[in-house]
């Protein structure tokens, strides 16, 4: 992982993957595909040249973290570890407009 500065808004996307303990996921999730796309535009058209970093991580090896922040359906996006969006069959997408108020008011505001 890269070096991040205290002022970095860090966006961090938890995809179906990994493994903890006897689990593995095996499997493909189109919606996680979909999302990183979508997150990985909008960081170089909307925050090109900005102090906003994007990483992903495989959800079951995260899973106690996303938990414990109410979180337990990925895709899930966080927003300086805390919940932005989490993936249902209601609102399968996430509100671009609303992520890019979010993060811009945050850099703003340091």
């Amino acid at each position: 992982m890269e070096k991040v500065s205290n002022n970095s808004v860090i966006i961090t996307q938890y995809k179906w993957a990994g493994s903890w303990g006897p689990f593995k996921i095996k499997s493909h999730c189109e919606e996680c595909d979909l999302t990183t796309h979508v997150l990985r535009a909008l960081i170089e058209k909307e925050f090109k040249g900005k102090d906003v970093n994007f990483e992903i991580k495989p959800w079951l090896n995260n899973v106690w973290y996303c938990l414990v922040r109410r979180a337990w359906h990925p895709p899930i996006i966080m927003i300086n570890g805390k919940l932005f969006f989490q993936f249902s069959h209601k609102k399968p997408l996430f509100d671009k407009e609303k992520l890019i108020r979010l993060v811009s008011g945050i850099l703003e505001t340091r």
